[in-house]
């Protein structure tokens, strides 16, 4: 099969676009809660994060963020590595790219109140629950041990280096700002090394973000959306969990699903299965994944991945027995 010159070309200004974008938002958004977490306690953080609030707050959080599926890794890395509560942390993960202010806006102004509302409540709803599911079956202990390595290294150094002996003995986490006599940096000082972690972040994840965002220029330019609109004959029973298996790996933000969204649903899909693929779009992606396989073992990438899906066919589906339409 022949691939045409605009697919190429197609294929590789998405990679060039996508890889600079998720690449400054990679450093930008390390940057800015390494900073968060430098000046914020992490007591002060887990506290805020713990409990059934908790949850509230990490939605909220979700809610204003606009990161798509791949720029939300990096806040969701900092909030475990200051220990936050793991359900709402996952709660987070799931809000972010699917709900804020913009992509409401753009809902509501492509599709109308009902569908937004319907939209809103189950992203809610998802999120609550998958987070809560998660916590409450253990899944924290399937996060890559290596993600915590470089914090429990400073930890060490500062119970061994401290000039007060009592800090290593009365806190198994020690706090190199509490507990330990460092030197004071300026904020420049402060500054250059918070960003130099930043970009080892960054470094670290390269070869993750590189192969998932060639991944995702592949679907971008060489996958037509009429793809989706030939397979308005299918019966929608089947068609809404294949719309979400198929939107689970594309890599597109919310924002830039709505308008493809409206394009396939006057093309002849109905609102549903439409709803499930925008769903499955924007809550996760190939490039995410592959991003993720190097923060979580196995069985929570796939409990993740089965969460999105089941959510973008039960979304659908109620979409479908209500018969909402634009």
């Amino acid at each position: 099969m022949m691939f045409t010159s605009t697919q190429w070309q197609s294929a590789i200004e998405f990679f060039i676009g996508a890889f600079i974008e998720l690449g400054i938002l990679f450093v930008l958004i390390s940057f800015i809660v390494s900073v968060v977490n430098h000046y914020l306690p992490m007591k002060k953080v887990r506290a805020m994060l713990s409990g059934n609030k908790g949850y509230g707050i990490a939605m909220s959080l979700g809610a204003i963020t606009p990161f798509c599926s791949c720029s939300t890794l990096p806040m969701m890395v900092g909030l475990l590595k200051a220990r936050a509560a793991f359900g709402p942390v996952m709660a987070f993960l799931f809000t972010s790219p699917l709900l804020n202010p913009f992509i409401v806006a753009l809902f509501w102004a492509t599709f109308g109140a009902s569908l937004t509302f319907t939209y809103t409540f189950f992203v809610i709803l998802m999120a609550f629950s998958s987070g809560f599911l998660l916590q409450y079956l253990g899944f924290e202990r399937y996060i890559r041990p290596e993600l915590f390595a470089e914090q429990s290294n400073t930890n060490t150094q500062c119970a061994t280096g401290s000039s007060t002996p009592s800090c290593a003995e009365t806190s198994s986490t020690c706090a190199p700002t509490v507990c330990c006599e460092q030197p004071k940096q300026s904020k420049l000082s402060l500054g250059v090394t918070l960003f130099k972690g930043a970009l080892s972040q960054l470094k670290s994840m390269l070869p993750y973000m590189v192969l998932g965002i060639a991944i995702g220029a592949v679907l971008h330019g060489f996958v037509p959306s009429e793809l989706f609109a030939s397979l308005s004959g299918v019966h929608t029973v089947f068609l809404i969990p294949l719309c979400a298996l198929v939107g689970t790996f594309l890599y597109v933000r919310a924002s830039t699903m709505i308008p493809i969204a409206a394009s396939l649903v006057a093309k002849g899909l109905s609102m549903g299965v439409v709803m499930s693929l925008t769903i499955a779009g924007a809550g996760a992606s190939l490039p995410e994944m592959i991003m993720l396989k190097k923060l979580f073992h196995w069985p929570l990438l796939l409990a993740f991945i089965a969460l999105i899906f089941i959510t973008a066919c039960l979304t659908g589906i109620s979409i479908e027995l209500l018969n909402l339409q634009p």
